[in-house]
């Protein structure tokens, strides 16, 4: 370990030093509450009278059932919100009021930056982890295969940096778990932060990062995942749905200690919760060299981030999410990638989603109640409930807008969204520090979130209960 140098004290905007709350968040909590009453009571009031109205004046069924299914949408959606809105909110104050000098040495941080032809960002990413305002650590690099020069690159900054040493290592191509623990098993740090190769850390990523550890219970820290290059629609729009979903649903899982994934692209773990997962489901020898080398990652789902973090959960620890530590990252650009790359999430969410049921049934002492509840309560509305509200929704909205009688009361609904989605995006710019401008893209936002997204959703679920063939990377 190494003591806190006093040249890296914290600034006011560094964990070190003295934050207020920005007026900002606030002032949105405060709007965002004072539309609930609108969304809870008067909307589905006004609805509901809507198709009491159709009723009487002898209207036909579906006339009348439309305004009475967009009453319980808003309810439902409403309630949700409103949940996660307070819950972050109160995540958000217990962040800011924690931020103070930490007592005591600095671990040493182990980053492994696993990579497989990353040649176009590989040095970009490496530079900004040399600039880490941190006393100690060193970064494991490792090449999985890569057949263009990402290897020839890496090598041209490996060294010491001071603070920093640099290895650089090459292995056939296994996948990035196999990278991952090719890197963990030659790594020294108490503590681990993974990363992916096309991704930049902010320079104060690894204080902010390291702060929540002080709480032995904490065993993973999730940091915020941004999207830099926010050049087109389709990138701008990903990057408002990043900020909606760190802020909403990470921040309400952090009050909870029960953040579900920590992202490959920015995580940082303590070094005997990686060796105890291993140890509790590892599968061969360690250091094996072989393509698909053993350790905490497992190669059989799509998406190892997402079942490390249930089995850490299952486990008994916390893991929480810190918003200040900030990894800018790549985006798809175009609409095909962009659906490929959540199909991928998805089969990969459904694997480790099965193996976690499969683990619980096995051993009922992981069955720790609140990572249970916010997986129900997360997958079950994504996947389930949210197809079905947003079909029914569509629907009647499509039967109020044709008919003239209930056309006010799609009016009155749409209005009603509009102002949630816009406080929403404000309360959150506001929350992560981000730029307001990203809120011009919301209007585009629905369509993109219950009409392109779920498209990728529902062939990824068909793909995966017909066990269709997927190609490892």
């Amino acid at each position: 370990m190494t003591a806190l140098d006093p040249a890296l004290s914290a600034s006011s905007d560094r964990p070190g030093g003295r934050i207020r709350l920005p007026s900002a968040v606030t002032l949105w909590f405060v709007v965002g509450m004072l539309i609930a009453p609108f969304l809870f009571l008067y909307m589905p009031v006004r609805l509901l009278a809507v198709s009491r109205q159709a009723c009487r004046d002898g209207g036909t069924a579906i006339l009348a059932w439309a305004p009475a299914v967009l009453a319980v949408s808003s309810c439902l959606v409403a309630l949700r919100w409103v949940f996660l809105y307070v819950c972050s909110f109160l995540q958000y104050r217990r962040n800011e009021q924690s931020c103070r000098s930490r007592n005591g040495p600095w671990p040493l941080v182990s980053i492994l930056v696993p990579a497989y032809n990353e040649g176009k960002t590989v040095v970009d990413s490496l530079r900004s982890l040399l600039r880490q305002d941190y006393p100690s650590y060193e970064i494991v690099f490792v090449d999985d295969g890569s057949t263009d020069d990402t290897l020839t690159l890496a090598r041209t900054l490996e060294g010491d940096h001071g603070r920093c040493r640099l290895r650089v290592f090459h292995k056939p191509n296994g996948g990035k778990s196999s990278a991952l623990n090719y890197a963990f098993l030659r790594s020294v740090g108490e503590l681990v932060l993974c990363m992916d190769a096309d991704s930049r850390l902010e320079s104060d990523c690894l204080r902010w990062m390291v702060g929540p550890l002080a709480d032995p219970a904490v065993v993973a820290v999730a940091g915020q995942v941004r999207v830099r290059n926010r050049r087109n629609l389709t990138t701008r729009l990903q990057a408002l749905e990043y900020l909606l979903g760190n802020g909403a649903v990470r921040m309400s899982q952090s009050l909870f200690g029960s953040v579900l994934v920590v992202a490959g692209a920015l995580g940082l773990f303590r070094r005997g919760a990686l060796e105890e997962v291993f140890l509790r489901n590892g599968r061969g020898p360690v250091g094996a060299e072989t393509a698909h080398t053993p350790g905490p990652w497992e190669h059989d789902t799509l998406a190892e981030d997402f079942d490390l973090s249930l089995t850490l959960l299952s486990l008994g620890g916390r893991v929480v999410y810190q918003p200040r530590a900030v990894s800018q990252t790549e985006a798809p650009a175009e609409p095909l990638a962009l659906i490929s790359q959540r199909y991928r999430w998805m089969r990969g969410t459904i694997q480790a989603l099965r193996k976690y049921a499969h683990r619980l049934r096995r051993d009922p002492a992981r069955r720790h109640a609140r990572p249970l509840a916010w997986v129900c309560a997360s997958y079950v509305y994504d996947l389930i409930l949210q197809p079905l509200l947003m079909a029914c929704t569509i629907t009647a909205l499509a039967v109020s807008i044709l008919h003239g009688q209930s056309a006010a009361s799609a009016g009155w609904f749409l209005l009603g969204f509009g102002a949630l989605n816009a406080t929403l995006g404000a309360f959150y710019v506001a929350m992560h520090r981000d730029r307001a401008s990203l809120l011009h893209v919301l209007p585009f936002y629905d369509i993109y979130q219950n009409i392109l997204l779920p498209s990728a959703t529902a062939i990824a679920i068909i793909d995966e209960f017909r066990h269709a063939g997927m190609r490892w990377r």
